[in-house]
Order: C-alpha cells, then sequence, then structure tokens
C-alpha cells in the first residue's frame, strides 16, 4: 500500500493528512515540539514500510526545516520529501469550489496533490550548503540595509548641506564619512582655515584630493543653502545613521570573508565565469542546490524568476517583464553578476551595447544578459566544466 502524507506547517501545530491507494483519508495534528514528532513517529511506524510513503509539504518560511530534518533521522529518503511550490499549492486548492481554508483543509489539499504527482519540487539546503545558504542571505539582508541607510544619510545631507554631494561623487568614502562624522554640518566646517581643512583632508586620504575640490568644499560650507531649523536634530540622526552603517559595514566584510572560505571548499567551476566572484558565485551555488534537480537551462531560468510573464489576449499584447517568481537571492546574484560580466567579457559587452543602442533601457539589457548568463551557469554546473569563451 502506497501513502500520501501532506503537511500545512505551522509555528505551534502541524496539521497532516494521509492518504492511501484507495483515497481513504486520516487527518490530525500534532504539536511543533518533541511530543508532538514522537506521536508522528509512532504513526509511521504502523505504516510499516517507509520506502511506501511521499510526504509533501510547503517551503514557506522556516517551521518545515525541523519535520524535515526529523523525516531524514526517520529514515525517510530525501526523494521522498517533496517541498511544495507555496504558488503551485496556493493554484490547486482555488480548484476547490467551495474556497473552504482550514490548517486540515491545506493538508489535505496538498496530499492530493501529491497523490496527482503534476507537482513541483523546491529544492532544501543541507550540511554545507546550508550554512552557505544562509550566510549568503542574511549577507543579501544586509547589503539591502545599508543602502536604505545611506539613502537616509543623503536625505539628511541635502537639507542641511546640500553642496556635500556635489563635492563628493563618492559619499561614502573613508575622507567624505570621517568629515561628516566630524563635521556634520556646514557652519562646523566653515570654522576651519582653507589650511586647516587641507591638512585634516590630506591625513585622511591615501590617494589625495586635488586642491580645487578641497576649495570648493570649503567655500561650499561657507555659502551653503542647507537648512538651519531642526539642525540639532539632524546632527543626531546623522550621527546614528552613520554608526549604524558602520556596523553593518563590518559585519558585511566578516561575512564576505566567512562566504568565500565556504565557497572554496565546493571547488566549483562556476567561479571559472567571467563576472561572477565568490560572494555572488556562493549565492548562486547556495540558492541552485543540486543542478541535477533540473532538467534544462529553461527551468534554472524559471527557478531564478528570469522568465518572461507573457501578457496577451486575442489581438492585445502587453509588456512581458520577468516574473520574478523565483529565488530572490539567486535572481539578485545573477542579475549582480550580469552587470559585471557585461563589463568584462567582450561578447557580453557587445550585446549590451547593442540592445543599448536599439534604445533598450539598462534594465532590460542587464536583464538579457542575466537570462545568458543563467544558460552558462546551467552548462558549467550540468557539466561539471570550466567556463570556455565560446560558451558566451
Amino acid at each position: 500500500m502506497f501513502y500520501c502524507l501532506g503537511i500545512d506547517v505551522g509555528k505551534f501545530f502541524h496539521s497532516l493528512c494521509l492518504i492511501n491507494e484507495e483515497g481513504k483519508k486520516s487527518i490530525w495534528q500534532i504539536k511543533n515540539n518533541r511530543e508532538g514528532f514522537e506521536e508522528l513517529k509512532k504513526k509511521l511506524e504502523k505504516i510499516g514500510d517507509k520506502d511506501k510513503i511521499l510526504i509533501g509539504m510547503e517551503a514557506t518560511g522556516h517551521y518545515f526545516l525541523n519535520l524535515y530534518e526529523f523525516f531524514l533521522g526517520q529514515g525517510i529518503k530525501s526523494e521522498q520529501l517533496a517541498l511544495l511550490n507555496p504558488l503551485q499549492v496556493k493554484a490547486f486548492r482555488n480548484t476547490n469550489l467551495r474556497g473552504a481554508k482550514s490548517d486540515n483543509v491545506d493538508a489535505e489539499q496538498i496530499a492530493i496533490l501529491l497523490r496527482f504527482g503534476n507537482f513541483q519540487r523546491c529544492n532544501v539546503a543541507v550540511d554545507k550548503l546550508m550554512n552557505l545558504r544562509e550566510l549568503t542571505r542574511l549577507r543579501y539582508d544586509l547589503v539591502a540595509g545599508s543602502s536604505d541607510l545611506k539613502r537616509k544619510i543623503i536625505a539628511v545631507l541635502d537639507r542641511i548641506f546640500p553642496e556635500f554631494s556635489v563635492v563628493f561623487a563618492n559619499k561614502f568614502g573613508k575622507t567624505a564619512m570621517s568629515l561628516i562624522s566630524d563635521y556634520p554640518t556646514p557652519e562646523e566646517l566653515s570654522v576651519l582655515s582653507l589650511d586647516e581643512l587641507t591638512q585634516i583632508i590630506k591625513g585622511l586620504s591615501k590617494r589625495g584630493i586635488s586642491e580645487k575640490k578641497i576649495k570648493q568644499l570649503h567655500d561650499s560650507a561657507r555659502n551653503s543653502i542647507g537648512i538651519t531649523f531642526g539642525r540639532e536634530a539632524f546632527k543626531i540622526e546623522l550621527e546614528i545613521l552613520i554608526k549604524r552603517l558602520e556596523v553593518f559595514q563590518e559585519q558585511i566584510n566578516f561575512l564576505e570573508n566567512k562566504i568565500n572560505n565556504l565557497a572554496e571548499e565546493f571547488q566549483s567551476p562556476i567561479f571559472t565565469i567571467p563576472g561572477i566572484g565568490k560572494t555572488t558565485g556562493a549565492a548562486i551555488l547556495a540558492e541552485i542546490g543540486n543542478i541535477q534537480q533540473f532538467s534544462g537551462a529553461i527551468k534554472l531560468i524559471a527557478f531564478a524568476g528570469l522568465d518572461p510573464k507573457l501578457k496577451e489576449s486575442g489581438t492585445y499584447q502587453g509588456r512581458t517583464p520577468i516574473s520574478k517568481r523565483g529565488s530572490k537571492y539567486l535572481r539578485g546574484a545573477i542579475w549582480y553578476s550580469a552587470m559585471v560580466t557585461c563589463r568584462v567579457n567582450s561578447k557580453f559587452k557587445e550585446a549590451y551595447k547593442k540592445r543599448r543602442e536599439k534604445g533598450k533601457s539598462h534594465r532590460y539589457a542587464v536583464t538579457a544578459a542575466a537570462n545568458k548568463l543563467t544558460k552558462i551557469i546551467y552548462h558549467v554546473l550540468k557539466n561539471n566544466c570550466p567556463f570556455q569563451e565560446n560558451l558566451a
């Protein structure tokens, strides 16, 4: 007798539905603790042959991980554990004409979906791959957070010292950040003589800043149109934002060292592809997991959410943006790598240039490059071979 076990995963309780070949079902709930897991263990023992069961649950949040590890510990093979795409489960659930929605109903719908067999699996990272995925995702979030902090810092500067951004193209370089920290307002900076400001900047900058730039900064501070009301609050805000940004950057640097060390252990040929560095390559490897689960490059493109989202009906044909239905972490790593590839690889650079000359936007041109790069990634990983120029 073959069984399908559908599980609606929750924070405190899990709803389960067991269906056999004849369609007979059993629905119950367990607590998300040791007691609940022991109860589930007894249920599995009653089934007998553990090779005769297929288990499915949605790959949402992180609560499924405890169950996943539990099942592996009970001798259930990874092939018997189907982590389902939440979008597919939702679409299948909506086929219920009554529109019923509850934890038990969801568990039953998952079990029925397993019986039909027409479902897509999501991959799960274990062991070293889990470490790599957690660290690369954390870095992604920290980078996004630091970008948000930078926008807030610029917003404050635009109000109290708008000329600062004109003088420093890189507002977050060592020299610029040090000056903002020590002299957050134009009044504080204008107190310094030109010679004093020159000496301070020379002490901060190894590469040096031209005397013309220093004089421009000095004149800008003395003739700033920045607002003066509420300035004390803006100074406090700027100080806090800068300190938070420094902490974020320290944490990002720490993570990148850890990620690079972990990535080296995989010895993957992905790092031979132009434009893919240690950090982005590690993120791509972590999100893809086992490349063998993808039957073709198109499947990987869809998993990354880089496939076109067709909009047409009758004679109407709308824009075809990318679906963005896959892993945002994978999509982000590939897209960023594609930007670099368009600069360092001649064929990618030429293709990018041609699209821009035809009036296509930068985003369109890079997305097209990301699509092509994904195909190269698939070929290199699938065949475990280094990048060759004829692939570009």
